[in-house]
This record gives C-alpha cells, sequence and structure tokens, in this order.
C-alpha cells in the first residue's frame, strides 16, 4: 500500500507522464501505477486526450488507455467541415457505494450539447466512454468536435485520478474489478437519471437539452471494451430500461489478446525511440473461440530479469536474449533482424496487475503450473492459476457475453476494427473475431464497423471513395485474414469511424435507422 505522501505527488508524476506524451508522440511507454487520491476535487478546464496509442504491456505496466486523436473536423449532419465544436462541459461528483464509503463520490464529466442541438427533436442521446489499458479514468472527450449532438459522459474509476487535472474519485482503485463495475453502472444510472449529484441535481438539471434516458450506450476502447460488457453482465438488470447498446474499439475480449501474448513485442528502446514491429508469435498455431491455440512447450521464467522474467525461451538458453537493432538502438528478439521472429528466437509475455501480483493470461498462467516452470516454489509477486481465474472471470468480455444477454435481451453491440490494430498484430485479428462470434453466439444483434452512410455523417469528405468496408449485420467476413474487405481504412481516423458507430447504435435504438442495406 503505498503511503499519504506519494499521494501527494501524484499530480507531478501525471504531469511529467503528459510531458513525455507531448514530446514523444506515441512513444511514452512509462508503467500506469495506481496510487492514493490528491486532496482537491477542483474542476479543471477541458483538456484534450493525448493522442497515442498505447505501449504494450510488460510486468507491472498494462497499457494505458486509447486515446485516438480527434480527425481534421468534418460537420454533423451535413455542417460545413471545419465547423468547432459547440459542446459545454460540466464537472459532477456522483456519491456512490462503489467508491466503499456512504459519502464517497465519483469523479464525472457530462459534455452536452447546447439548447436545440440535439441529433433527434426529443433531445439527445447519451454515450459514456471508458478508456483502456488498466487507467483508472480519464475525464476527456475522445470524440471529435462533430459529436457535438449527443450527450458524452466520462468517468474517474473509484481510487483513481484523471492524468489531465486533480479531480479524482474516492475510494481505492480495484484494476477494473468488481468496484469499478459498480462504478460504471452508477454512472449508467445517472445518465439515467435515477441518480443525483452530490448536490442533489438529476442530469436534467445539470445540460440544457432534454435527455433520452432510454438512449444510452457504452463505448469501450480497447481494454475499456472488456468492462462496458461486464457491467451489462453483473448489473443488467438494473440497466436494461436504459441501457441499449455497446460499442467495442479494437477490444482485447479474452485474455490472451490483453496480455499481448501473441505479439506485438515491446521494445526497450533508449529515450525517443519507440520499436515499432509487427512481430507475431510463432508459437501461435489456432484460432478459438474463448481460447487460442499456442504452444507452450518452450516456457522460462528468470527471475532476474525485472521486465519479461516469463517468455518463451526460443533458443533455450534460460534467459529472455535480445540484440540491439543498430537501425534503433531497442533491445529486440530478433536475433538475425530480418523482421520475422521464428522458433528459435524468443518472445516475451506481458502482465496485467491487482495491486500486489503480476497476472498473466489465464492459459500462460495453467501452462506454468502444469509445466512446473517456477520448480520448488510458486513466486509471491506472480497469481496462481486459480487467483488469474478469479481475476480474468471478471475482465474477459468474451466469456460474459451469455450473461449480459441473459439480463437485457435487447443489447446490441458493434465490433470495431481498423486495418492496422493499435496494439495487436497477428494477421487473421482473432480478438475481433472472438468478439463478433461472442455476440453472435448469444443472440445479439452485432456488426463489425458502421455503414458508410454513418462513416460518410462523420467525416463528408469520404463519400465517393469504394473502399468503405460495408458489412452486414450478423453477418462474419468471408475470410478474417483478409481485413482490408471488413475493417476501416488506416487513413480514416479512429475518432470519426468511433463516431460514427455511437451515432448508428443510437439512430437504432431511436428507431430512425438509416441503412445501407
Amino acid at each position: 500500500m503505498l503511503t499519504s505522501t506519494l499521494s501527494r505527488l501524484r499530480p507531478i508524476l501525471w504531469a511529467v507522464a503528459l510531458v513525455c506524451v507531448a514530446a514523444v508522440i506515441s512513444a511514452c511507454a512509462a508503467s500506469e501505477t495506481t496510487t492514493p487520491a490528491p486532496t482537491s476535487k477542483a474542476p479543471p478546464p477541458t483538456v484534450a486526450p493525448p493522442g497515442t496509442p498505447p505501449p504494450l504491456p510488460t510486468r507491472g505496466s498494462p497499457a494505458p488507455p486509447p486515446q485516438p486523436t480527434p480527425p481534421p473536423p468534418p460537420g454533423p449532419g451535413g455542417a460545413s467541415e471545419g465547423q468547432p465544436s459547440t459542446l459545454t462541459s460540466v464537472d459532477i461528483d456522483l456519491p456512490s457505494e462503489s467508491t466503499g464509503s456512504p459519502e464517497g463520490t465519483l469523479a464525472i464529466r457530462v459534455y452536452a450539447p447546447a439548447a436545440g442541438q440535439t441529433r433527434y427533436p426529443e433531445g439527445a442521446p447519451v454515450v459514456i466512454q471508458v478508456q483502456g489499458g488498466d487507467a483508472s479514468g480519464f475525464l476527456g472527450n475522445s470524440l471529435p468536435p462533430e459529436g457535438d449532438d449527443i450527450i458524452t459522459i466520462a468517468l474517474v474509476f473509484p481510487g483513481g485520478t484523471d492524468p489531465t487535472s486533480d479531480r479524482f474519485s474516492d475510494g481505492v482503485y480495484d484494476h477494473r474489478g468488481p468496484q469499478s463495475i459498480a462504478a460504471l453502472r452508477d454512472v449508467v444510472l445517472y445518465a439515467a437519471g435515477r441518480l443525483r449529484d452530490d448536490q442533489g441535481r438529476t442530469i436534467d438539471e445539470v445540460v440544457p437539452v432534454p435527455v433520452l434516458h432510454d438512449n444510452i450506450g457504452l463505448i469501450g476502447f480497447s481494454n475499456g471494451g472488456n468492462i462496458v460488457v461486464a457491467v451489462a453482465a453483473f448489473h443488467g438488470e438494473e440497466l436494461a430500461p436504459y441501457l441499449r447498446y455497446i460499442v467495442q474499439w479494437e477490444s482485447p475480449v479474452s485474455s490472451q489478446i490483453a496480455t499481448v501474448d501473441l505479439g506485438r513485442v515491446r521494445m526497450q528502446c533508449p529515450s525517443g525511440q519507440r520499436g515499432e514491429n509487427n512481430f507475431v508469435n510463432p508459437r501461435y498455431v489456432a484460432y478459438g473461440p474463448y481460447t487460442l491455440e499456442v504452444d507452450y512447450s518452450d516456457l522460462a521464467y528468470d527471475p532476474s530479469n525485472p521486465v519479461f522474467p516469463v517468455f518463451h525461451d526460443g533458443n533455450g538458453d534460460g534467459q529472455y536474449t535480445t540484440v540491439v537493432d543498430p537501425a534503433t538502438g531497442c533491445k529486440t528478439p530478433d536475433l538475425d533482424l530480418d523482421g520475422v521472429l521464428e522458433r528459435d528466437e524468443d518472445f516475451p509475455l506481458g502482465a496485467y496487475e491487482d495491486g500486489e501480483k503480476q497476472i498473466y493470461s489465464r492459459p500462460v498462467s495453467h501452462a506454468l503450473a502444469e509445466r512446473n516452470v517456477f520448480g520448488g516454489g510458486w513466486p509471491a509477486d506472480i497469481a496462481t492459476p486459480e487467483e488469474a481465474d478469479a481475476y480474468w472471470d471478471l475482465r474477459e468480455a468474451v466469456r460474459l457475453y451469455d450473461q449480459a444477454l441473459s439480463k437485457i435481451p435487447h443489447l446490441e453491440g458493434m465490433v470495431l476494427a481498423s486495418v492496422q490494430d493499435h496494439v495487436q498484430s497477428t494477421p487473421d485479428k482473432p480478438h475481433i473475431r472472438q468478439a463478433f462470434e461472442g455476440w453472435s453466439r448469444a443472440g445479439a444483434w452485432v456488426q463489425i464497423n458502421p455503414d458508410p452512410t454513418y462513416l460518410e455523417e462523420a467525416a463528408p469528405h469520404l463519400r465517393g471513395r469504394n473502399d468503405l468496408p460495408a458489412n452486414a449485420p450478423n453477418t462474419p467476413p468471408a475470410d478474417w485474414a483478409d481485413v482490408a474487405a471488413y475493417a476501416i481504412p488506416e487513413d480514416i481516423p479512429d475518432a470519426t469511424y468511433q463516431l460514427a458507430a455511437i451515432w448508428q447504435m443510437a439512430d437504432r435504438a431511436q428507431g430512425v435507422y438509416r441503412s445501407t442495406y
């Protein structure tokens, strides 16, 4: 447990992290640690999220949240491109027992359209954003300015602090566990008009537009796509009248994907360098709907390695072996520098954390035990298979879709994917397939990526392009390896198609969906 002295340092640490992001775009791989909250809840000015894809998770350093860079702004509903957002933001302290105290509050921020600017004559739908990695919260708005016809809510989980301000939520961060899930439930109920803030106000008394309480959606960026399914699975009875859809952006819905067991590889690089790579673990054998088949016969453990103590020992020397790439100065396991990892080269394995132990993926945890990799005794700082199972039972969406749909039968899903994933390198996108098949297996309406109609609404300059994917709902791709056939082209900013997805799903909930088909 960290001391109260470290608690006072937290704003400084976050400031240093933001300087790193600004200085080295998408290169900051610093660990995200959880510390006690500072003592001020003063509302900050709105700050746009830094446009950095997350570094890959490693020991004690799960990937931080994806924060897509807003695209050059096209206007909603045919408005002229370049029109600034008219959203206003309000900081709210929301009482929630998820903080561990009846007096505790959650820090949330509500972004609302101007009066008369809602998407529908009846009012504005609501979408709640959840960031990725193991981040404890973020109060910025990751959507582009064109999303100024909807209400957007951002939150900080119990015990977390917004990295762009000194606002925090009471409690102790449980790394997307039961308290975090309960906090997200309460934010949905606040959006539904069921809960009041610490001043006794409902959301309807805070925003200048009518709120459509029965048109609420969740969007989970990267690892945020797991907890948005978990809240429906564990609290769906309370949310069923209000929660209509979930959007998952390139989400690692199974533990092997979350810990990046299949690639890419996180490089150890000099300051100012980022070891860009698309390495794929050559031990990946086959797809599976819940667990991917991987050959774990060469798992090894080197307690002297502080970064990657657990790894595939391709060359059998008992240590994670790398060479320095002369082009970048980064340490790479690609010993022959041919751009491809072979079976006789090592592959590092990442882990998440629960505040005390490192949690490897469910299959890796079991393989470590089955193969007696640790020999005499299990390391005190690594979760046992039983502990790993308990951790992932709350955090793998692929195992929660059925439960979510049993609680909210009308719940719909959209799975977002671009040609080049922001983290994963496997060419057949098994995480996207697992998500799509999970929704489908549970009997839900599900689609991969928004219709071209909505992409063009979000970015009118896309009209006339013939490479926008037009994926029929409830229909898998003919070939998962042919990513160009179903994934969003890389030149379209993430935030553009995220907004398009939200608009399409909100329109479906409102009964005004404009189908491409």
